[in-house]
């Protein structure tokens, strides 16, 4: 009987963590294609210089080719304190876009989320990613 009972606690170790290991590779997972996804907005801004129809279209064709989680559910909150939101409440993927002032121009803030599939609990579990872009000068 003893170790049965002994043979009972490892296996529940071993489940353990084997369910740790797949949470970190998930959380990676997720983190890898919300860092891409925040790369691939910043380019795009940067290519066209400002955040308007023509970069606003081309993101969405591209976060619809790496299949980035649709803004499903009209969750539009983006975090504050990054600079003036430019990203209309519309919009067809959950990205934010901020656009911030500098002495002689102007750049902008991208937050992509971290998205986790959990029925229940995964809405709830949702992590900004934030990049900037290069500074676009003002030459008026």
């Amino acid at each position: 009987m003893k170790e049965s009972i002994n043979n009972a606690f490892v296996f529940n170790m071993i489940i353990f963590f084997i369910t740790i290991i797949i949470a970190i590779l998930v959380g990676s997972l997720s983190y890898s294609k919300a860092f891409k996804v925040k790369s691939k907005i910043v380019d795009i801004i940067e290519k066209h210089q400002s955040y308007n129809s023509k970069a606003k279209t081309e993101i969405d064709v591209i976060l619809k080719e790496i299949g980035y989680k649709t803004n499903s559910g009209g969750r539009n909150a983006c975090p504050g304190g990054h600079g003036t939101l430019v990203t209309p409440h519309n919009s067809n993927f959950r990205y934010c876009v901020y656009k911030n002032n500098e002495s002689n121009g102007f750049y902008f803030t991208v937050a992509s989320f971290i998205h986790f599939e959990i029925p229940v609990i995964g809405d709830f579990l949702e992590f900004p990613v934030y990049g900037d872009t290069k500074v676009i000068y003002d030459l008026d």
